[in-house]
């Protein structure tokens, strides 16, 4: 009934009308679900969250942020091989 309404409507003939119905599935399939290993990197994410405090994970967070942008340092005993050469 509904296919007819529109073919009544758009004057496309049935075959059109349900390639571009299939074509339309096929878009909001893919953009409603992740790939599979999307899918897999998410819910491994979640779990290595789920039983921890807001209050750690924000502090887990934080450090990472911190240690992200922090300057490469050289340890001491870099230095001092540095020196003897």
């Amino acid at each position: 009934m509904t296919l007819r309404r529109i073919m009544r409507q758009t004057g496309l003939p049935p075959e059109v009308l349900l390639d571009l119905a299939l074509e339309m599935l096929d878009i909001a399939s893919r953009k409603l679900s992740p790939s599979p290993i999307k899918r897999q990197a998410v819910g491994l994410g979640a779990a290595r969250w789920r039983n921890v405090s807001p209050e750690e994970r924000s502090e887990a967070l934080r450090r990472a942020a911190q240690a992200r942008w922090a300057k490469p340092r050289r340890s001491k005993r870099d230095d001092d091989s540095r020196g003897k050469k």
